[in-house]
Order: C-alpha cells, then structure tokens, then sequence
C-alpha cells in the first residue's frame, strides 16, 4: 500500500513534535511518503522527507491548505492521503485499526479519530471534548461487527481518506478552494473540510474508541479544556445503549446555529463551567431545583453541594449519563414526556442555562415550566448579553454575528438581551424581578430597575430571575 502523507510544520517551535512523527511515519509497514508543509527550507529532516515551501496566501495560518494541491496533482499515485498537525501523533496501531474497519462504511463514511492528551500520572483527557460538541444520541449503528457513531466536533488535527474518497473530494468543487474559515478558524478548516464542505461524513469507532485516540503531543490543554476518559466512557456506555434501546436517541432541542461563524460562541454548551456565585446567591439546604437543558452536570454541582435536590432535563441521554454520575435525577430529554414524568410535583428553582435563545418559543417553554414552580419560587434564565457581547467582539477587531435581531428561521438563534428575556417570561405570565450581569464570570447584583448601561455592554452574560404571579 502506498500512502502520501502531508504535515503542516511552521516555524521551529514544534520540531520535537515533529521528529516524533516522522519517526512513526517511519515505522510503518508499508511504503510512506512525507511531504512536510514548511515557511521555510528545511533540509535536516532527512533524505526521505520532501518539503514544500510556502504558504498559498500571505497569511501564515494559510499553510496548512498547501497540502491540497499536492494531494490532488498525485491523486492517482497513491492508495491513502493523510493530512496532519505537526503535533497529533498517528502510529501503526492507528494505521491498523483505520485499514481493519474503513472497509466496512459505505463511500461517503470516513473513519475519525480523537484527541486526547496525558496527565503525569498517566490519566487520559480528551481534548476534544467540550464547550458545545457532543455525541449525536441517535446516530450509532454497527457495521462489520463494530459500532460508529458521529460526535460533532470533526476536529482532530488529521484526516486520511482513501483514493476514491480524496477523488469524491476533488469533484465536490469545495476541496482545491482558497484558505478560509468560518464555522472553524482557518488551521481547522483545513483538517475538517472533507467533512464540512465536501460531502463526506466522519464516524468514530466507539466499539473500540483506543485504537482511533491520536495524542496530542504538547498536553498543553490539561486543566482548561477536555473531558478526563472516565466521563467519556459513560458516555459511550449510554451510546452504545441506543442500539439496544437502553438509551433514549431523543434531544431535548437544537442548540446549533444556522449561521456560518465560530459555533463555540453561540451554540448551546454541553459543558457549561460552574457557576459558584448562582448557588451561592439563590440556593439552600433542601431545596428541589430543576435543571432544564443539562449537559454534563458541572454547572448544577454547586447547587448539590449546596444540599439541594437537582432533577434535570437533559440534552439527551447520553451527556444526561455523565449529569447522573454527579447526582442529578433526570427525567426524558423530552419536554412534554417530562412534564409527564414530573406531573404533582414542584420546585423551589428552575435554572435554565442558555436555553430560551435556542428554542423556537421560549414563551411557550416558559408557560409549560411556570406551573411547576411553587409560589415563592423562581425562575432563573441565563442568556447570551448580545450587547455585551458585540462590545467585545468590537474590542477584538472581530466581527460579531448578531449584532442586531436576525430571524430566527436563518440564524436557529434569537438575538437577547434583558428587554428581551423579560418580554418572553411576561408573556408567559411570570414577573420578572432583577438582573444580573454576568462580568468576567462573576455576577454582579443589579436590580431589573437600576441596572446601568456599563454592565449592559460589558456583560457577557446575563441572569434573569422571575417568579410566578
């Protein structure tokens, strides 16, 4: 088997990565050609490395795409063509596993991989798990005696496709296209457009997750971002269930936007970071709060140390798994069916974090929620600040894609600011009391009444509480 390799390497900074690479590259059992995408010469990496100089634009995050153009003048002359970072390690046991299931898929399907980065002690984060990307419920299926499913972030800083594919590619017309970005800043877009742009579709082998995990040499995500592997796997438990029907496939609602910018910002996040200053504010011993829209259960375990009693509706079954190891009681990721399930009962709280913004009619969502709140109970909605938000996306240099109310049809999100979320919550027949801004993830306390336009437009967040007339 032939294979064509290209790996992007600006600069010096990452040529311990490198090395490592080509050192895998090498190992391989079969005939591996490396072309190293490069800003300038570089003529120590050995005899048996080609390397291609310069950028297809004057933008220096161009690079990457240079490998396009080689894949395509040689499409002909190879089996395989593997696109990667100069720091995502692809051994032979990847090699492998890709070759032992990749004929099992139909044409338009091509195996993924994931990222993941180590501890000194050995412990394992995907570092591609988080913010808004998740495991679609209701694709896994089986093929060749093992089970694919999709998970949304279709990153891994490396793709291989075979001839035919890379040829499908080509004919699509969006493969030898110039440099951009959108959905994906432009280092991403070049390793994802085969399947943004190009008609193919990416599945994991989730039957057999280890032999597609790539290390992400540089474990410089540790501690910020990413998911540690036992979470992941109850994950993967709850997915693998859908096929047996053990897990429920719905989603609670859509929480991606329409429109063609960095996602990260807008969709509904599945991880949502704590927020201590909101349980610490508005929770007590023995209350029953009700989660709507959880995703993987950090947000709400402030309110369970607290000594609250959590229920949620979660986003689907198989993040709702990793809310009910932190000790959430979850009901169906399916609004009516839930209210079904939590029929004469009633709450103290109802949290939904970055919910309304996502639905169609929130005021619909907010008079079916309304009567489950006790009489003195209150009702929380975090949203998107959109001023504050445009504020420092100007400060930024950056453009920002609601910078004014976009129908929701075209865009899957509604523009919100406090005006709007209390129009939603009166209409519903609730009595909206007092904002917070959330600033630089602490919330200050500011009436509905008083709240002065410095926090309005430096905000990111904001938290709107009602309560029941």
């Amino acid at each position: 088997m032939r294979i064509l390799v290209a790996i992007a390497n600006h600069g010096t900074k990452n040529r311990v990565f490198l090395d490592r690479l080509l050192a895998e590259y090498r190992r391989m059992p079969h005939e591996v050609h490396v072309v190293v995408l490069s800003d300038a010469p570089k003529d120590d990496l050995g005899d048996d490395v080609e390397v291609a100089v310069g950028a297809p634009t004057g933008n220096p995050w161009s690079l990457p795409f240079a490998h396009r153009p080689i894949f395509a003048e040689r499409v002909d002359d190879y089996d395989l063509f593997l696109y990667s970072e100069d720091d995502t390690l692809f051994t032979p046991r990847n090699l492998a596993a890709y070759l032992e299931v990749k004929d099992s898929l139909g044409p338009d399907q091509v195996v993924g991989f994931l990222r993941y980065e180590r501890y000194p002690d050995g412990r394992v984060s995907y570092c591609g798990v988080h913010f808004h990307y998740h495991w679609e419920p209701d694709s896994a299926f089986e093929a060749g005696g093992e089970v694919f499913a999709r998970f949304t972030n279709e990153h891994s800083a490396l793709y291989v496709l075979d001839q035919a594919q890379l040829k499908r590619c080509i004919a699509s017309g969006e493969y030898l296209i110039p440099a951009h970005e959108g959905r994906y800043d432009m280092l991403v877009s070049a390793a994802t457009d085969p399947y943004t742009r190009c008609g193919l579709q990416r599945v994991i082998c989730v039957s057999r997750v280890d032999d597609f995990l790539l290390h992400h040499l540089p474990d410089i995500y540790l501690g910020r971002i990413g998911v540690d592997a036992p979470d992941v796997e109850v994950q993967l438990d709850a997915l693998r269930g859908t096929l047996d029907g053990s897990t429920p496939k719905g989603t609670l609602f859509d929480g991606t936007i329409r429109l063609d910018v960095r996602e990260g910002y807008w969709n509904k996040r599945y991880y949502e970071k704590p927020r201590p200053e909101l349980a610490k504010r508005h929770g007590r011993a023995g209350q029953r709060v009700l989660s709507v829209g959880v995703g993987s259960g950090q947000l709400e375990a402030d309110w369970i140390a607290a000594g609250a009693q959590v229920t949620g509706i979660p986003m689907d079954s198989v993040i709702g798994a990793m809310a009910e190891r932190a000790g959430i009681e979850l009901v169906s990721p399916d609004l009516d069916a839930a209210l079904g399930e939590l029929a004469g009962r009633q709450f103290d709280v109802i949290l939904l974090a970055f919910v309304l913004e996502h639905l169609e009619d929130p005021v619909a969502w907010l008079r079916k929620l309304g009567p489950l709140l006790r009489p003195s109970g209150k009702l929380l909605a975090i949203s998107l600040n959109q001023p504050g938000r445009v504020t420092r996306a100007r400060s930024r240099g950056e453009d920002h894609p609601l910078p004014k109310p976009r129908p929701f049809g075209e865009s899957g999100i509604h523009y919100t600011d406090a005006k709007v979320v209390r129009s939603w919550m009166r209409a519903a027949g609730l009595v909206p009391e007092r904002t917070d801004y959330l600033l630089s993830g602490k919330a200050k306390t500011l009436s509905t009444w008083t709240a002065g336009i410095v926090d309005q437009r430096l905000g990111q967040d904001l938290v709107q509480v009602a309560r029941p007339q």
